[in-house]
């Protein structure tokens, strides 16, 4: 009896140790650090100035720019941003210094122009303040300024096209000749008015190429256009491909053409988005640059952006701001008679090597040159050096992205003169295509 006794008392005491060891087991556990797999936390931001600025937002400035030859907006970022603090706005530089003082209810880019109005409500009327984009000097104003707006139309009750110019209140219907793809906002006639029908589609040389199936559009810029389905956002090209999936959120408060919750565009071959309330950039083929992670983001200007993290603002360099290494050859072989000992010299921007070539004999290389003319062309390299003079050594001036097209006023010698963004240059037509 005193062994079976004893038995028991040694199982009982077992199980206790067992149940014992299971519950310090899985204090251990529950006591162990979380396990970091978020590949997001390796990203290493190159801080420009550092987060410490105190605002409720900073939003870029949009200039909307009428091409007269593509029958196109030109997005165009100021380099400058519109910030706000405590209700009123101001004008800030990527450098992260004041440019114009927080202390006006609204300020905005001139469409089709260079400068800003800055905005003081009153009871007795809106007090202007015109402000010039080279100086930031200020002067009064009080002038109406260009209030013409085009918009590219479908109406969806005879499935057509139509090209609407607004002025004071006022819409005209004008012949419907876009060179570029277009987002066309769904209307229909009621009398002698248009009403939105909520409804996009992507019309592309002469033909709505996806009908009407998005319910909120941007504009098509560097190559791409934002579109919405489904209440998420994604990037269609020129031949209506899906090149950035539909996985993104609206910017609060941004449209390039005045109204408000679209996505940011395509912009120096960036794309700024959010989802699930962060803020990242790719790249226009899909790329991740800076992975979802900060609390709100601008687009990229000049290779920077303001970015949020931890409730203050700071700027990232996102690239340098000088020529990409990634640019394509833009020199051109020179075609001439060639005696012996000549050297043939190739340069490539993109991996900054010479190749020479030594000739040993007397020879005549006959190239023929492609003829080019004025008109629309379209970038076929996925990047294009704008530059000051027609050749490859000369300063650059900006880049251009792939599907971007853009107006030849001149030829010299293989290189068209341009203007893009602002700026005049010449870029090499061998990365480009004649465009209709």
């Amino acid at each position: 009896m005193q062994n079976k006794l004893a038995l028991k008392i040694s199982a009982i005491l077992i199980c206790v140790a067992v149940v014992l060891s299971s519950f310090s087991a899985c204090s251990d556990k529950g006591d162990a650090p979380e396990v970091i797999t978020d590949a997001d936390a390796a990203y290493n931001p190159v801080w420009v100035v550092e987060p410490s600025l105190s605002a409720q937002l900073i939003q870029p400035l949009v200039h909307p720019v009428y091409n007269e030859n593509t029958k196109h907006y030109d997005v165009h970022y100021a380099d400058c941003f519109k910030i706000l603090v405590d209700g009123k706005y101001g004008l800030i530089g990527t450098d992260g210094v004041m440019i114009i003082e927080a202390e006006y209810d609204e300020i905005f880019a001139i469409r089709d122009g260079d400068d800003y109005i800055a905005v003081k409500k009153d009871d007795d009327g809106d007090e202007q303040t015109y402000i010039h984009s080279d100086t930031y000097k200020t002067q009064s104003a009080r002038k109406k300024y260009n209030t013409k707006k085009y918009e590219y139309c479908w109406e969806e009750k005879t499935d057509s096209p139509l090209f609407l110019c607004s002025e004071s209140g006022n819409v005209t219907q004008e012949d419907f000749a876009p060179v570029l793809p277009e987002a066309v906002k769904g209307v229909n006639k009621e009398g002698t008015s248009y009403l939105a029908t909520g409804k996009y589609g992507l019309y592309v040389n002469g033909t709505n190429l996806t009908g009407m199936i998005y319910t909120n559009a941007g504009v098509y810029s560097d190559g791409l256009i934002a579109l919405e389905s489904n209440g998420k956002w994604g990037y269609l090209d020129s031949e209506g491909r899906t090149v950035i999936p539909f996985e993104y959120d609206a910017v609060w408060g941004h449209n390039a053409l005045g109204g408000k919750d679209t996505a940011y565009e395509c912009y120096e071959g960036c794309i700024t988005v959010t989802a699930e309330k962060k803020f990242g950039v790719i790249r226009s083929d899909g790329t991740v640059l800076i992975p979802p992670v900060f609390e709100n983001a601008t687009p990229v200007v000049d290779g920077r952006a303001f970015v949020k993290q931890n409730g203050k603002w700071g700027v990232i360099e996102v690239y340098k701001n000088e020529e990409p290494s990634q640019n394509p050859t833009e020199s051109i072989v020179s075609t001439s008679s060639l005696s012996s000992e000549d050297e043939i010299t190739s340069t490539t921007e993109e991996s900054s090597t010479t190749t020479t070539t030594t000739t040993t004999t007397t020879t005549t290389t006959t190239t023929t040159a492609k003829s080019y003319s004025a008109g629309n062309y379209i970038v076929t390299a996925d990047t294009l050096n704008l530059r000051e003079d027609p050749n490859a050594e000369s300063k650059w001036l900006a880049t251009m992205g792939k599907g971007e097209v853009i107006y030849v006023d001149k030829v010299q010698n293989g290189w068209g003169y341009t203007s893009f963004r602002g700026k005049e240059g010449w870029f090499n037509l061998r990365y480009a295509e004649k465009y209709r």
